[in-house]
């Protein structure tokens, strides 16, 4: 993971060079910032595909700009909950469904 200050710098070239719609620029900055205290995992499962794509249009692999779990990813109810039901790419492609009443097992 790259510092805080080389992170900065990523952000401040991507902002002057950026041409495009803002909200979504400032959605992929906002995941990354938060990705970086919660870890790419979280940030993968609550972000939209389309801003996770973005992301690596303009910043490189996101993976390499956070931890894959964070300071704060334990208190992420849903990597809880996909952390107990099984393998986490299969849940994050759509290929494993979760019956929804299984989620009142995570404590």
């Amino acid at each position: 993971m790259i510092t805080d200050a080389e992170f900065n710098k990523k952000i401040e070239t991507v902002c002057s060079e950026f041409s495009g719609q803002l909200d979504d620029l400032y959605a992929v900055i906002g995941m990354l910032v938060v990705g970086r205290h919660y870890g790419w995992k979280v940030m993968r499962l609550v972000s939209r595909r389309g801003h996770w794509a973005i992301a690596i249009k303009l910043f490189g692999d996101p993976k390499k700009l956070m931890p894959e779990r964070g300071q704060f990813s334990k208190k992420s109810a849903g990597l809880i909950f996909v952390d107990k039901a099984g393998d986490y790419w299969s849940f994050i492609r759509g290929h494993k469904s979760i019956d929804v009443h299984e989620r009142k097992a995570v404590s």
